[in-house]
């Protein structure tokens, strides 16, 4: 096929929007949409392949394969390579551990599945993994995968027909889902499939009379849509409508051919990076990702902008490299499939498979598992983060009856071993949902409604959870004490949040202003509902923190990894805990007397004027931000007696 400039411009647009998102420099509220023009422009030329190969009877399974195997996996494999050279210099083991899996699905097509694996609360962060973008390769690779299949199969004149039914199924299965399942619903090719779809249906659509002169009239709303939404988006949800916005403005731009496009000079300009697009796309992440490892300051995994500058630059860089001499002459190359060839692309694929497995089977003999000392720590037992209402099981119960109740979020969670580890003979019984801190009737709600999860379903499902909690309490007279614990940061960050409340005369649900007010509220109604009850309540406010990853920052110290943005002893320095997390000192200040709650502090306990200890005997005692780690926990735990003190302070 012919290359057309214009479709060469959309791939250097939409590379550009993902680059500047994950750059983050504040100038496209919502870049990822690019990916979305990338999928479009990927079903439209792949179609328009196979289409013509079949009808002109030239169509091989194998030389289709093939052609995509010396169109993709060359640069990628390169690019994978030089990522697994420096991912156990410049990884912690967690990430380590997760690239390695990372690596092995993006050899495999399954990226998209690993990555949804490792998606969640207490998992990596994403800006920590680097091969986060193969995600979306992945999905293409699936898509080609079915597409010739499906084409060979159905009768030519069913084409358009079985295309649109497809296209149609996946848009309404995303749509349907994008609240509910909003991670699978991001990641898995059933509910992204439209995308790709509707670039089918464009190619197969593109013969009939008419196409291009309705798309004529329709071409300068669709440009308009492409500039204009990726900086002003609908926010109602991705993929959702902004994506299907995005893509038919694609397909609309595709169907016109605007023959005069080409000899505009943005045009031109845009279709040059284009030609680099998929060398771009494949190494612009990792250099970030490896950046954000690195530091663990202040911008909590992210760089600083001058940082995040300079990663770009060297990206473009290397991407040219990369196209120059590996993709351009490789793609270009004459030799077509045969017992060598094909040799020789299995053996670097099994090789990528073998390397990482081994690696992960054999970890790091005779060293300190890293991996182990940050794990999660959710408590009594991973099943005690509750996904929806409380309903208490042997796990989450160390002894019947039990005596305390431990409420909250995973500030709850960590506390668990800290109670265990303190010589308690009182049963405890852990009710904890990751970030949905024990506020009866309340709940928050992401204003940024691309994100996955925090949207309204959630958090009607938080406050069912907290509901359930106070119901347990209500049939369990053996329960003495009550101990909450959150951050509560989302119910009192009115920038990135609103709060989800039960409207007072009990008719429904109202939206409310995050802040401090509002916290308040949320935690003397619950207190209140507890002590109606005839029980204790205490407060435990989140141990000290600063503006770094301090679980990282002591894990990479004591590996000799290169740290930046922190203290190089790792400490938690005073003045900081005190200037970073204002808006969580201010509640704890305010809980005494607005809410009638007594807090407990570990404050006293690890600080003096200067400093807050991050160990214990060596032990860590954050896994991370701010969470105890679980070893770190039990010995603060046995050091201080903190069963003793929470039931001193309760009342």
């Amino acid at each position: 096929m012919n290359l057309r400039q214009d479709i060469q411009a959309l791939r250097g647009l939409a590379v550009l929007l993902v680059v500047v998102h994950h750059a983050e420099f504040g100038l496209v509220d919502a870049g990822y949409l690019g990916v979305d023009v990338f999928f479009v422009v990927s079903g439209f030329l792949i179609t328009g392949l196979i289409t013509s190969r079949i009808e002109s009877g030239r169509f091989s399974f194998a030389d289709f394969y093939f052609r995509r195997a010396k169109r993709l996996l060359p640069a990628a494999y390169v690019t994978f390579v030089a990522c697994a050279a420096l991912a156990p210099w410049l990884l912690g083991a967690n990430e380590l551990r997760d690239f390695w899996q990372q690596l092995i699905g993006s050899t495999t097509f399954t990226a998209n599945f690993v990555l949804w694996q490792q998606a969640g609360y207490f998992q990596g962060a994403a800006a920590l993994k680097p091969l986060l973008h193969v995600w979306s390769l992945a999905i293409e690779e699936q898509y080609y995968l079915i597409l010739p299949l499906a084409l060979t199969l159905m009768p030519r004149r069913s084409w358009l027909f079985g295309m649109g039914l497809a296209c149609l199924i996946s848009v309404i299965a995303c749509l349907a889902l994008l609240h509910w399942k909003p991670i699978a619903t991001f990641y898995l090719l059933p509910t992204r499939a439209w995308e790709l779809a509707m670039g089918s249906v464009g190619t197969l659509i593109a013969r009939h009379h008419g196409t291009q002169r309705l798309c004529a009239h329709l071409y300068w709303p669709a440009i308009a849509v492409l500039l204009v939404l990726p900086v002003l988006p609908l926010g109602l949800g991705h993929p959702g409508p902004d994506a299907l916005l995005i893509c038919t403005a694609t397909l609309i731009v595709l169907l016109r051919a605007h023959e005069g496009a080409e000899r505009q000079p943005v045009v031109m300009g845009l279709a040059r990076i284009g030609d680099m697009s998929y060398s771009l796309y494949l190494v612009h992440w990792p250099i970030l990702a490896f950046g954000n490892n690195i530091w663990v300051g202040q911008y909590s995994n992210r760089l600083p902008p001058e940082v995040r500058a300079g990663c770009v630059l060297a990206a473009f860089a290397i991407a040219y490299a990369l196209y120059r001499w590996i993709e351009h002459p490789l793609r270009r190359a004459s030799w077509g499939p045969s017992f060598r060839t094909v040799s020789v692309g299995l053996a670097s694929s099994l090789a990528l498979i073998v390397i990482p497995a081994r690696a992960l089977m054999l970890g790091q003999p005779g060293e300190v598992d890293y991996t182990f000392v940050r794990r999660s720590n959710l408590g009594l037992a991973t099943s005690c983060d509750f996904a929806d209402e409380f309903v208490p099981t042997a796990a989450c119960i160390t002894e019947h009856p039990p005596q305390i109740l431990v409420w909250g979020d995973s500030f709850a969670m960590h506390l668990m071993p800290a109670l265990l580890g303190s010589g308690t003979d009182r049963g405890l019984v852990q009710a904890t949902r990751s970030s949905c801190g024990p506020l009866q009737g309340m709940a928050p709600i992401v204003r940024d409604t691309s994100k996955t999860g925090y949207q309204k379903p959630w958090a009607e499902s938080c406050i069912r959870f907290n509901d359930s909690v106070l119901k347990y309490l209500e049939r369990s007279p053996s329960i003495q004490v009550v101990v909450l614990s959150s951050q509560l940061r989302q119910y009192l960050d009115a920038k990135d949040y609103t709060l989800l409340q039960r409207a007072q005369d009990g008719s429904g649900t109202e939206l409310v202003d995050a802040g401090l007010s509002a916290a308040v509220l949320g935690v003397r109604r619950t207190v209140a509902a507890i002590r109606a009850l005839g029980r204790r309540v205490v407060w435990v406010a989140p141990p000290p923190a600063d503006d770094f990853d301090i679980g990282a920052c002591l894990e990479r110290l004591a590996q000799g990894k290169p740290i930046f943005g922190a203290p190089p002893d790792c400490r938690i320095r005073w003045s900081n805990y005190q200037s970073s997390h204002t808006l969580i000192q201010d509640l704890l200040a305010h809980l005494p007397a607005d809410a009638d709650v007594d807090v407990l502090r570990f404050d006293e306990l690890l600080c003096d004027e200067r400093h807050c200890q991050t160990r214990i005997d060596g032990e860590f005692i954050y896994r991370d931000f701010g969470h105890l780690s679980v070893d770190g926990a039990r010995r603060l735990g046995e050091r201080f007696a903190l069963t003793a003190r929470v039931l001193a302070t309760a009342r």
